[in-house]
């Protein structure tokens, strides 16, 4: 098939080019930092995935600019794309969408978790407005796929969660053991990539909650990491307990807290798209 990327050389959007291609697709990339997309000709392509977009930046205050980056963009691709005959969106949103948050014991994310209504997080709320139009203008002959993946991560992913846990088991030489309900969803950039050729090459439409084979709570991913990283692993119930202690300081529920989504919304009939377990992806990505 013909796939055509919005969003030229982003860490996504190269690896699933690359995917694609060494599974016999035809890609191109497009970028959209420019207005070029506004003239751009999609005859030529089957589908179309979407990465392009402003991440959650807590320092931007601009909300036209999330508009018109995140939500208004895509709207218009998708639009001109079905005029000219392209038969497949794929939008990559986000976790964030949902009306949910880290909590030390866990928030699981299922079918009857509503959608946020915190106009203050633009990113989220751009998010939202994009998959709703998106989905006004699907038609039978015009499938939106809408993918909404956790923390993703791999071998030279920019940002900063996967490298403080990193950080945090080569330094420590004993890891505090506490709120093992508070699981954290991730999913390892060849998962993503395979759950993205999969719905290309299946015409799948449909909100898609993809994640990895194992739900790790904080001690289990610094456990993996430190396997990682050929340290040995060793973690207190008592610094544990010290460190329940001091709950109310944000750095614990950053560090401990989990969001995740249940494995009923996560699992896509007909088909399973981990190549790389949870284990193997993390050791892959934090060694040198």
């Amino acid at each position: 098939m013909n796939i055509l990327i919005i969003g030229k050389n982003s860490y996504i959007g190269n690896h699933i080019d690359q995917w694609l291609t060494n599974n016999g697709h035809q890609v191109k990339q497009l970028d959209a930092v420019s207005e070029n997309w506004k003239q751009y000709d999609y005859s030529n392509f089957d589908t179309i995935v979407h990465v392009a977009g402003i991440v959650h930046r807590p320092n931007c205050k601009d909300w036209n600019l999330y508009k018109s980056v995140n939500t208004e963009m895509p709207i218009s691709i998708a639009t001109k794309a079905k005029s000219q005959g392209v038969k497949q969106y794929i939008f990559i949103s986000t976790m964030g969408v949902y009306a949910a948050c880290k909590r030390l014991n866990g928030f699981i994310i299922d079918k009857e978790t509503p959608l946020s209504t915190d106009d203050s997080c633009y990113y989220s709320r751009s998010k939202i407005l994009a998959e709703k139009g998106l989905n006004e203008i699907q038609e039978n002959t015009f499938n939106v796929a809408i993918v909404r993946p956790p923390s993703v991560y791999g071998k030279g992913c920019k940002g900063g969660y996967i490298t403080g846990f990193k950080s945090i088991a080569s330094k420590l030489p004993i890891i505090p053991k506490a709120y093992e309900k508070g699981i954290q969803s991730f999913i390892y950039i060849d998962n993503l990539c395979e759950c993205i050729r999969l719905i290309i090459e299946k015409r799948m439409s449909g909100i898609f909650c993809p994640q990895d084979d194992e739900i790790p709570n904080a001690n289990r991913l610094l456990e993996v990491i430190c396997n990682g990283i050929g340290k040995k692993y060793r973690s207190s119930s008592f610094l544990g307990s010290c460190l329940k202690l001091i709950s109310f300081l944000p750095i614990v529920k950053k560090a401990y807290g989990g969001i995740s989504y249940s494995r009923e919304l996560s699992q896509i009939s007909e088909f399973n798209y981990i190549v790389v377990p949870f284990s193997e992806g993390m050791k892959l990505t934090v060694t040198k």
